[in-house]
C-alpha cells in the first residue's frame, strides 16, 4: 500500500457469543476439545489503519486502559509482523484501536481485534498471502483467532481451529452484561482440569448438531460456566438476573466469562433490561447479532 492511500475508517472487530460452549475431551498436551455455537454482534471494537513513517499502535476507549502490555506485545502488531512474515508485503502502519469490548470477559475482544487485521490485511497489502498461511497465522496467534477470522455463525470444534460455518445463522437482539471482574482464560481452564469436566485425554465425542432455535441452543449450556461461578458467584447472580428481565428467553455466561448474555424477543425489551441492569452498577450493551 503506497503512502498515499487513504486512511480506512472503523474497521469493526465484533464481540464473539458462545451460544453454548462442551467440554468433549482433551489433549494429551494439555489443550481441553470444545464444542460450540459461536455467533458474532454488531458490537465490537474499532480501530483505523493507515500508512505511517514507522509502526505503531495506540489504544483507546473505555477499556484502553487494561491492556498494559507494551505495544509491541498487543496481539494486532503479532499479527502484522506474522503476516509479513509469512510472506505478505505492506509498509509501515500506525494502527489505533478503540477498546469497546471488556478485557478479560470472554467476548474474544483481542482475538476479535487480530482477525479483523488479519482480514484487512489480506485485502489491502501489496502481497496478500495464501489462505492456508492465514489460517495458520490465525491458529498461532490463539485458539479464538480462526473463528474470528471467519466472523460469522458458526461451529468450533478441537481447540477452537476447526471452523464448520453454519448455512442458516441464528441472530436475534442480544443485550451483553459483565460483572466488570477479570476472569483470565487459562484460570478457568486450570481449575476445569482439576473439575468433573475433564473428561480425559483421548476421549472421543460426536459432534453437537447445529440445528434448533437460539433459545434451544442456549439451553445445551456452557460447561465453563460453574467453574467460573466457583471463582466468582456474582456471575451467576447476574445471569440469574438477566433471566428474570421481561422478554428474555435465554441467559448464560459466555467462553470463559465473565461476560454474560441474554437473549430477548425485542430491541426495546433488551434496552431496558440494559438499562436496569447498568443502573446497578453493571457493564451493558443491548445489541443483535
Amino acid at each position: 500500500m503506497s503512502a498515499s492511500s487513504p486512511a480506512t475508517d472503523g474497521i469493526l472487530a465484533p464481540a464473539k457469543i458462545n451460544l453454548n460452549l462442551k467440554i468433549v475431551g482433551r489433549r494429551e498436551d494439555g489443550y481441553h476439545l470444545l464444542d460450540s455455537i459461536t455467533v458474532f454482534t454488531a458490537f465490537g471494537d474499532r480501530f483505523l489503519v493507515q500508512p505511517s513513517p514507522q509502526d505503531s499502535i495506540t489504544i483507546d476507549g473505555p477499556f484502553g486502559d487494561m491492556l498494559n502490555e507494551p505495544p509491541s506485545e498487543n496481539i494486532c502488531a503479532k499479527a502484522l509482523t506474522m503476516f509479513r512474515l509469512a510472506g505478505g508485503r505492506i509498509g509501515p502502519l500506525a494502527i489505533h484501536i478503540r477498546k469497546d469490548i471488556p478485557v478479560g470477559a470472554g467476548l474474544g475482544g483481542g482475538s476479535s481485534n487480530a482477525a479483523a487485521l488479519l482480514r484487512w490485511l489480506q485485502e489491502n497489502a501489496d502481497g496478500a498471502v495464501p489462505d492456508v498461511s492465514l489460517s495458520e497465522i490465525a491458529l498461532s496467534l490463539g485458539a479464538d483467532v480462526p473463528a474470528c477470522l471467519a466472523g460469522r455463525a458458526l461451529q468450533m470444534t478441537g481447540i477452537g481451529e476447526t471452523i464448520t460455518l453454519m448455512n442458516t445463522a441464528p441472530h436475534g437482539r442480544i443485550l451483553l452484561a459483565s460483572p466488570r471482574v477479570f476472569m483470565p482464560t487459562k484460570t478457568i481452564f486450570a481449575a476445569l482440569a482439576q473439575s468433573d469436566f475433564a473428561i480425559g485425554e483421548g476421549a472421543n465425542a460426536v459432534s453437537q448438531s447445529s440445528a434448533g432455535s437460539v433459545a434451544e441452543l442456549v439451553a445445551r449450556g456452557n460447561d465453563l460456566q460453574p467453574v467460573t461461578i466457583e471463582q466468582a458467584p456474582i456471575i451467576g447472580d447476574l445471569v440469574q438476573q438477566i433471566e428474570t428481565q421481561t422478554g428474555c428467553v435465554a441467559a448464560q455466561m459466555t467462553g470463559s466469562g465473565s461476560a454474560c448474555f441474554g437473549i430477548f424477543e425485542t430491541a426495546e425489551q433488551s434496552d431496558a433490561a440494559a438499562a436496569l441492569l447498568a443502573g446497578q452498577g453493571f457493564w451493558t450493551v443491548s445489541t443483535r447479532f
